[in-house]
């Protein structure tokens, strides 16, 4: 769930993720909720797996509209390229272990990816896992999760990456075929991806929902209706949600003006952006930047 406010987007309208090397694709990070902004991170997709185990606390997962809650123990696999994020509607604090790992780690040779892995990463109905303690092989996963992150919470240990990812895939692929199909409307997840793709690239110019339609190639109740089911919110409101990510990015890391933030996060004027301001987070943006430790 590595979406933070300085979300970069690749052309494709994936995560550009920000691994802990740039040259080794391994994110693995400890994390807290409230460090999202209104507690809640952007709907997302990128190649990498993603596993999530919480420390203490509780959220709830989205995975292709699927709400899925987690409580302290539990855990939680998210397969390559499917739409995601977690949030707290309660606004309540998590702190969770968050390790993304790219399929490039694995990928050895054409018969080991055609035949074991791409099974996996290519599964339509096994998008997601949620991982129990109870249960035996799933707790292997989360225990692998701990220990990936413990081993290189300091500097990547890359052999130990590989190892445990190899494992954690091996219990994966053993196991998938063992659920029940997941509802999954492949066309509509690709509209879906398109518009989002399309909102993150363009936040800073004057945005219409004919806009974010014409991304989806569908019409503007079709755009509503997928946002709706799938991400709980209106596409408008996705859109104003990620502008308001972004100013908070903009207010912790830089010494732009009020003014500057808001035209550079594509609202038409500053009042607008500050009373938006105050309703999502009840107080001003001003506040805000006071509020918090500078970061640059």
């Amino acid at each position: 769930m590595e979406t933070c406010q300085n979300l970069i987007i690749n052309s494709d309208a994936s995560e550009n993720v920000a691994y802990n090397h740039p040259d080794f694709p391994a994110y693995i990070k400890k994390r807290q909720l409230s460090s999202y902004s209104d507690f809640r991170a952007v709907s997302h997709w990128h190649d990498d797996l993603e596993f999530i185990l919480i420390l203490d606390g509780t959220m709830v997962y989205n995975v292709n509209g699927e709400k899925i809650p987690l409580q302290t123990g539990e855990g939680l696999f998210v397969n390559s390229r499917c739409l995601h994020y977690g949030y707290s509607g309660a606004h309540t604090e998590c702190y969770f272990l968050c390790l993304l790992l790219s399929p490039a780690l694995l990928s050895a040779n054409t018969y080991f990816n055609q035949y074991f892995f791409n099974p996996l990463l290519q599964n339509v109905h096994f998008p997601y896992v949620k991982l129990s303690p109870t249960v035996q092989w799933q707790n292997l996963i989360l225990h692998d999760l701990e220990i990936l992150y413990d081993s290189n919470s300091e500097k990547i240990q890359a052999f130990i990456v590989l190892e445990k990812f190899a494992h954690i895939c091996r219990l994966l692929y053993e196991n998938m075929n063992h659920f029940p199909d997941h509802d999954k409307n492949t066309a509509d997840l690709m509209s879906l991806t398109a518009m989002i793709g399309y909102v993150q690239k363009n936040y800073a110019n004057k945005i219409l929902l004919k806009n974010i339609s014409s991304a989806g190639n569908c019409c503007k109740t079709k755009c509503t209706s997928l946002f709706q089911k799938y991400l709980s919110t209106s596409p408008m409101l996705y859109l104003s949600h990620y502008r308001l990510g972004k100013s908070i990015f903009l207010l912790q890391t830089t010494t732009m003006t009020i003014t500057e933030i808001a035209y550079a996060c594509g609202f038409s004027n500053t009042s607008y952006f500050c009373e938006l301001f105050r309703e999502y987070y009840n107080t001003t943006p001003g506040q805000y930047r006071k509020s918090m430790p500078p970061t640059i």
